[in-house]
């Protein structure tokens, strides 16, 4: 089986050293070379391509994200796979477009790596599943205070409510149009409150305002 020829840049020399250590002990990688920062690692590569190169997206001078546009460029051919503490989606985004494959956070386990490394390799995109939790909680959180996803949770009484709110009725008035007993339409009222996360008249305005009801 040919192996795949692996080319590690990080800054932080007991990381390499290891990442190093590591993948050059399975018999399906061959580590070709490693460097501290990208401008060793844009020499180094013009000399010998690697198949793939692990990269970490923090990196002094060019940083990571730079690296793998000029390298992309230069070597269209490599597969990139970044690997870094970061999790922040844009980070992570925008080394996909400047021609990343894949993702890979320093809090992945050593076999994910390997998963990683194959998948690159084989032409699929990959992103650890670290990340992908954390993209997906940030946005579940982002739809959490979307005024739109907010309303959507609302009854269809509570948006029945809501209208005559926004109409301006008072609660002794939607209770006559609605024919509900006033505390019923408090309860409502308390409900819509919590749900849409206002605590007067004015916040709960300013949400419909940002949304269609």
């Amino acid at each position: 089986m040919k192996k795949i020829k692996l080319y590690i840049v990080d800054d932080h020399r007991m990381i390499l050293d290891m990442w190093a250590t590591l993948l050059a002990a399975n018999p399906r990688f061959e580590v070709v070379g490693t460097s501290l920062d990208a401008e060793t690692a844009i020499h180094e590569i013009s000399l010998k391509p690697p198949d793939v190169l692990l990269l970490d997206i923090s990196l002094p001078g060019t940083s990571g994200i730079a690296l793998t546009k000029q390298l992309k460029e230069k070597h269209p051919a490599i597969k990139i796979l970044g690997v870094s503490m970061h999790t922040h989606i844009i980070l992570i985004k925008q080394l996909l477009i400047s021609g990343a494959s894949g993702y890979v956070s320093m809090t992945s386990s050593f076999d994910e790596m390997i998963t990683a490394i194959i998948a690159v390799y084989e032409g699929n995109r990959y992103i650890c599943r670290d990340s992908k939790d954390y993209i997906t909680n940030q946005v579940i959180s982002e739809q959490q205070t979307d005024p739109v996803y907010r309303i959507n949770q609302l009854t269809r009484r509570e948006l029945e409510i809501v209208n005559l709110i926004k109409e301006g009725h008072s609660s002794n008035e939607i209770s006559d149009k609605l024919l509900l007993s006033k505390r019923t339409v408090e309860v409502h009222r308390y409900n819509i409150f919590r749900k849409l996360g206002v605590n007067n008249i004015i916040s709960l305005i300013s949400v419909l305002n940002k949304s269609i009801v």
